[in-house]
């Protein structure tokens, strides 16, 4: 049985998840909270093996304060739950120490597989609405996606990086060509699409 801990700043959500996730023998709930400091202190008190954790709760700690804390605990994994996904975040997030990222509207059914896949020891584990090649993408090139979408043609996102323009164009085909893009303005559509 997968102890787990539910944090979420909204009570129907929460109470919603809940029931959905203990249906059947798999998860256990042994702990909620609606604050990042409650959370906290709760997990560090009780070491569940997973905490289901909102993206935005109210609190004294930042989402990224609470997530390095919670990394600091022995064998308690982390399941990012948000309520909407700006795509070119989740790998940050990922990163920075979730080991899964799902969607508030995913089915229950997909959200309880991704907690046994975290349980089981698997990483970077992302809701099936997001797009599969962000798990791909390098911490460089999620930034050459961002300069990209910046206002300004190629020659001044290659003056933002600090590279020469042809450098930048060669770089920007490779990522269309890895993304299976058909051109650098195909990429940067998808850049835009998914929050670059």
């Amino acid at each position: 049985m997968i102890r787990l801990m539910v944090v979420d700043d909204h009570l129907p959500t929460r109470e919603k998840i809940i029931k959905e996730l203990t249906s059947g023998d798999l998860i256990d709930v042994i702990a909620e909270a609606g604050t990042s400091d409650e959370a906290w202190q709760s997990a560090k008190a009780i070491l569940p093996d997973i905490v289901l954790l909102d993206l935005h709760l109210p609190g004294f700690l930042t989402t990224e304060a609470l997530l390095e804390r919670l990394n600091t605990l022995t064998n308690v994994k982390v399941v990012l739950f948000a309520s909407k996904a700006k795509a070119a975040d989740v790998q940050d997030w990922l990163d920075a120490g979730a080991q899964a990222y799902v969607l508030k509207t995913d089915q229950s059914a997909l959200i309880r597989m991704a907690i046994l896949m975290v349980s089981r020891g698997s990483q970077g584990v992302i809701s099936p609405s997001l797009p599969r090649h962000l798990t791909r993408l390098t911490p460089d090139e999620r930034m050459i996606l961002r300069h990209l979408t910046k206002r300004g043609k190629l020659p001044k996102a290659a003056e933002r990086i600090g590279v020469s323009e042809e450098t930048l164009t060669n770089t920007a085909n490779h990522l269309a060509e890895k993304l299976e893009l058909e051109s650098i303005e195909h990429l940067i559509k998808w850049a835009k699409k998914h929050g670059f």
